[in-house]
Order: C-alpha cells, then sequence, then structure tokens
C-alpha cells in the first residue's frame, strides 16, 4: 500500500523521484557497491536507500548531497532529468 504522501505526488513529481532513483542507481553499480554497502558508506539505513532509489522517497537536499559526496560524482549526473542514460 502506497504512504499518504506518494498517493499525493503528481505525475510529474513521481517521474523526477525515478530518474534521480535511476541515476544514483546506475552511478552505484557503476561503483560495484550493493545497495547495503552503500547505504552504509552514505550513512543511510538499506530501507530509507531502497525508497530513494526506487523513488518512493523525496528526499532532502542533504541527504542528495551526501550521496553526491558518497559516490564523488558530479551533480549534474544525479539530477539530470533528460538524458536517456
Amino acid at each position: 500500500m502506497p504512504r499518504q504522501h506518494e498517493t499525493n505526488r503528481s505525475t510529474k513529481d513521481r517521474k523526477y523521484l525515478l530518474k534521480i532513483g535511476d541515476n544514483i542507481r546506475a552511478a552505484r553499480k557503476r561503483r560495484e557497491y550493493s545497495q547495503e554497502e552503500f547505504a552504509d558508506i552514505a550513512g543511510f539505513s538499506r530501507s530509507y536507500y531502497t525508497e530513494i532509489e526506487t523513488g518512493k522517497r523525496n528526499i532532502s537536499i542533504l541527504n542528495l548531497i551526501k550521496i553526491i559526496e558518497a559516490l564523488n560524482v558530479d551533480p549534474n549526473e544525479i539530477v539530470d532529468f533528460y538524458s536517456s542514460k
């Protein structure tokens, strides 16, 4: 069952969260981290991190910065909504 805040999101908002999650997942996999390993590195619980990758979590900018720094990627790589990578 979706959480209440998930059901209130517009289609466009869900699309953005899914794209960010996809971009994070791709960067994590390129570095060959499991979700569990990377969640630990970034300082998150695995369940919270999984919700980020699956677009179920609207993360704060501070948590997004933690992820970008832990992955050591250009921020544009994560928030690029228009590429088809």
